[in-house]
């Protein structure tokens, strides 16, 4: 059983590295739930974890640098050691350089050889001496732009593409920083100043989100946020500003009756009860029944109760509750996530350029699944965590053009003071983590016309 910070963050990153379809968070969920470490110790390992990831571009490029036969001649193994030393040694200033290459000497001697301890030891030795080098005068603008800010060589050139250098510059830099925890009031309990006043004392800083009415931002909590009493009382859901919005643009009545088709675990469902103010009745759909059952005890800690679970596909069966249609519909759909890079950045290393054919493909066909749920003059609503044309404004005028008993709609019926910065000419709502705070997202809202 793992017993110190590096050694778990190894185990980790190397499970995380050997499963293509894991995700971060599954794999941590799995690993850190064995291990038995005081609070300091797996704080440590989660910082080495998510710095490792976020940082990997520039460690890799340094360690192919200082590697004689390059970094493609490494174990696997012995590359998640050195990435995890070099990260002390570069981004951690209160960690001692003895410790950090002590500890990675003897993590590869236990998981490859005595000789490997040796190379491990001369190779990080090289970067304590020369700690200016790599230079980076030789490279392209994109290839320097990738490096310095570990976004992969690729996705900088799309953005530049897109959007000029000096932008995609600003949204790499922005993607790679450290967000800060923002939550979403429970208003069926408590309201945002009550909320406020119990969560001061135990964070850092703290300040309610500009845009969405119910939002708190804080930073460095005291204690882990499941160990809180504001949470254990159901007073909060973890949830960034920009996915706050979109229950506000679906906007349900209370009384009405709602579909959340790719539910997951429960965040903008608990939003839409909250809108609906417990009343009515919302379906919580997801293609995972293991999602639906962490839903489930979610709504109950929120103290919600007019939500039932349905574990469906909708691009494969029609089920017998969609009834007369909904009020309102929400396809929160699966896409490559890379809006939220800067919370996940696990993600900028397993997606790859031809996976977004791929989820437009899904996009659509869940899109067009879920506009055969709503009711004439009923809402849909698409959103996705992107900001990548392909899966959001693509998606949007692809379906349009097929369904034309739908039409797009103003965002909001009352627009949340300061939202008019992310409304589009075209009447989407679009945030970017450079311009407006926030993660990267997207959402569109549409009407079915009445028969």
């Amino acid at each position: 059983m793992t017993q110190d910070a590096r050694s778990l963050a190894f185990e980790i990153l190397t499970t995380f590295d050997k499963n293509a379809e894991a995700t971060l968070d599954a794999v941590m969920d799995r690993i850190t739930g064995k291990a038995e470490l005081d609070r300091r110790e797996m704080g440590l390992a989660n910082a080495l974890v998510y710095g490792v990831l976020r940082h990997r571009g520039q460690l890799d490029y340094t360690i192919d640098h200082f590697a004689a036969k390059g970094i493609a001649k490494i174990d696997k193994k012995l590359l998640t050691i050195l990435r995890i030393a070099l990260f002390q040694l570069r981004f951690m200033d209160r960690i001692p350089e003895s410790a950090a290459v002590n500890t990675a000497v003897e993590l590869a001697k236990v998981h490859a050889s005595e000789k490997s301890g040796g190379f491990v030891n001369a190779l990080l030795r090289n970067c304590l001496r020369e700690p200016d080098q790599p230079s980076l005068d030789d490279l392209s603008p994109e290839k320097k732009l990738a490096v310095t800010t570990s976004m992969p060589v690729w996705l900088v050139e799309k953005w530049i593409e897109r959007m000029g250098h000096e932008e995609t510059a600003a949204l790499c830099r922005a993607s790679n920083e450290i967000a800060p925890i923002t939550v979403r009031t429970n208003s069926l309990k408590t309201t945002r100043e009550e909320l406020f006043e119990r969560l001061a004392p135990q964070v850092e800083t703290l300040s309610p989100t500009p845009v969405s009415p119910l939002g708190l931002s804080f930073t460095s909590p005291k204690a882990p946020i499941f160990e809180m009493d504001a949470f254990k009382e159901g007073l909060f859901q973890v949830q960034d500003e920009a996915a706050q919005l979109i229950a506000l643009m679906v906007n349900p009545k209370p009384g009405s009756r709602v579909l959340d088709v790719c539910a997951g675990v429960g965040g903008k469902s608990g939003h839409l009860a909250q809108v609906m103010e417990n009343q009515g009745e919302l379906v919580s759909m997801d293609v995972e029944a293991y999602k639906l059952q962490s839903l489930a005890r979610e709504m109950k800690r929120l103290g919600i109760t007019n939500i039932t679970t349905h574990a469906c596909d909708l691009t494969r069966e029609s089920p017998d509750l969609i009834g007369d249609g909904f009020d309102a519909v929400l396809v929160d759909a699966p896409c490559s996530g890379l809006g939220v890079i800067r919370r996940n950045p696990d993600t900028k290393w397993k997606y790859f350029k031809r996976n977004a054919t791929r989820h437009a493909k899904k996009q659509k066909a869940i899109l067009s699944a879920a506009a055969r749920c709503v009711r004439p003059g009923g809402t849909l609503v698409y959103a996705v965590c992107s900001m990548e044309p392909e899966e959001n404004g693509t998606v949007v005028e692809a379906f349009l053009e097929k369904h034309t008993d739908f039409r797009m709609m103003k965002p909001f019926d009352t627009v949340p003071q300061g939202a008019e910065a992310f409304i589009t000419s075209e009447g989407y709502v679009a945030t970017l983590p450079h311009k407006n705070g926030m993660d990267g997202f997207f959402a569109a809202r549409m009407v079915r016309k009445e028969k």
